[in-house]
């Protein structure tokens, strides 16, 4: 059966080097484009078995993230992976809570992007923002959370028990943190990841 990938774009030049990146990634995939999101509906309707989407929230037809949240209540096992800017109004851990199964900034470099793709493909979530053209920062999952809790001021014995984990390991994944957002504090590190839309303002 041929792997399908619908790609929702509105712009015409990024949607043709997704669609390249795609097939660099799997030759054999079948792709599916739409520019606006009745197409994306559409498209959906008629292949059943599409396996991935990636999808630019930004597109004609539909206000904000009211698409990603329409096409996962729609079909919420499939997988959907916004490819956008770093949006600050509507940022990556919204995305993730009304259930993206992934992020990739449009500013992340092609190695970057195929990076992702390819994880992607075997079943991982992968969240890549992007950082003033420097290398982007991924974080996992259970990272973006723990930045959530640092933002509402936890000490890491709370932030301990929100995520079910022993405090050693908070202070491993703020140590990690720190170092990929290159700050000296938790304060410098959640103001520089409300900057780049991990968190939410």
């Amino acid at each position: 059966m041929t792997f399908k990938v619908l790609i929702t774009e509105d712009h015409e030049l990024y949607r043709d080097g997704l669609c390249l990146l795609v097939r660099e990634v799997l030759p054999d995939a079948s792709v599916i484009e739409a520019g606006d999101f009745a197409a994306a509906g559409a498209a959906l309707a008629a292949h059943p078995d599409i396996a991935l989407v990636l999808f630019d929230i930004h597109i004609p037809g539909i206000s904000g993230l009211d698409g990603l949240k329409e096409i996962k209540t729609r079909y919420p096992a499939l997988p959907l992976v916004v490819v956008s800017s770093v949006d600050h109004r509507a940022s990556i851990q919204q995305m993730l809570q009304l259930g993206a199964d992934g992020f990739i900034a449009k500013t992340s470099s092609k190695a970057i992007i195929v990076k992702a793709l390819r994880d992607v493909m075997e079943g991982e979530v992968v969240i890549v923002g992007g950082q003033d053209g420097a290398e982007p920062a991924t974080l996992s999952p259970r990272q973006v959370t723990t930045l959530e809790l640092l933002a509402l001021g936890l000490p890491n014995k709370e932030i301990a028990a929100q995520l079910n984990i022993s405090p050693a390991t908070v202070r491993e994944y703020v140590s990690d943190l720190l170092k990929l957002f290159d700050c000296d504090n938790r304060t410098q590190a959640v103001l520089r990841a409300r900057q780049l839309g991990f968190i939410l303002d």
